[in-house]
């Protein structure tokens, strides 16, 4: 196995991956070039990787869910070390008031939420989802990729959109029916 050929043709897919939990370019582009670091480190193990993609896919996204929540404690611990600092400068209601801003904002705001409640899914759900949503894949190449049937796949799909679709509803609805 050779690194240049058979492991950086994997890179654009692990940054849409890494771009999809953290919802940061930045944060998106370190977790890749980490991935690459530990896939480098763990060079004797290449030998014996049935998946190559499937390997690198369950470093990236865990080096990738445990920086979100690395940075979710960091959030939290600033936002509760100072109450002056939590409130911070009155934001005028006419500068919120633009369309542009507030789709922008509306916009922004829809993507945190989908990304909590993904971040909520089971784990043959969560990657199924990012799998055919995000990166395009068929059934077959995700069923290949996790070592599913094509049949779970499609369930497992089912179920995860229809609990993000539920899910999203209650939030944007406040939680009443």
């Amino acid at each position: 196995m050779d690194f240049r050929t058979d492991i950086l043709p994997h890179r654009d897919r692990l940054y849409r991956l890494a771009l999809g939990i953290t919802l940061h370019t930045a944060e998106a582009e370190d977790i890749v070039q980490d991935t690459m670091l530990r896939a480098w480190e763990r060079r004797a193990e290449w030998p014996e990787i049935q998946n190559i993609s499937a390997w690198l896919t369950q470093i990236c996204r865990n080096l990738a869910l445990d920086r979100k929540k690395h940075s979710q404690y960091e959030a939290n611990l600033s936002q509760s070390t100072s109450s002056s600092e939590r409130l911070g400068p009155a934001t005028s209601h006419s500068a919120l008031s633009t369309p542009h801003l507030s789709e922008t904002l509306e916009a922004r705001e829809s993507l945190n939420i989908l990304a909590q409640l993904m971040a909520q899914l089971t784990p043959p759900q969560d990657d199924i989802i990012r799998l055919r949503d995000i990166e395009g894949l068929s059934y077959r190449e995700i069923a290949t990729e996790l070592g599913l049937t094509e049949d779970q796949v499609r369930v497992y799909l089912h179920r995860a959109r229809q609990k993000l679709r539920e899910q999203y509803t209650q939030m944007q609805n406040y939680g009443l029916q």
